[in-house]
């Protein structure tokens, strides 16, 4: 899982964002078998394993959280009040 993995899981996530937030669910919070969805990657074109997209896809979520929350933060006095 180097740095061209992330880029890959994350144009696999903008391929078929729904698939990427399952895997990453169904890898992080409920165990469950992760190769139910290899059939569904193969034919999205994303060829490493479902870990690399889960930590892929979380690691996008957690900087468009971040980045969301200092828009808030920083703009609060000036467009929200």
């Amino acid at each position: 899982m180097g740095i061209t993995g992330i880029f890959e899981s994350w144009r696999c996530f903008g391929k078929n964002p729904m698939l990427a937030t399952r895997v990453l669910l169904d890898t992080a919070v409920l165990p469950s078998n992760p190769v139910r969805y290899v059939l569904e990657l193969e034919k999205e074109g994303y060829l490493e394993d479902t870990r690399t997209l889960a930590a892929g896809t979380a690691m996008l979520y957690s900087i468009a959280f971040t980045v969301a929350y200092s828009f808030i933060y920083m703009t609060y006095g000036l467009l929200w009040i």
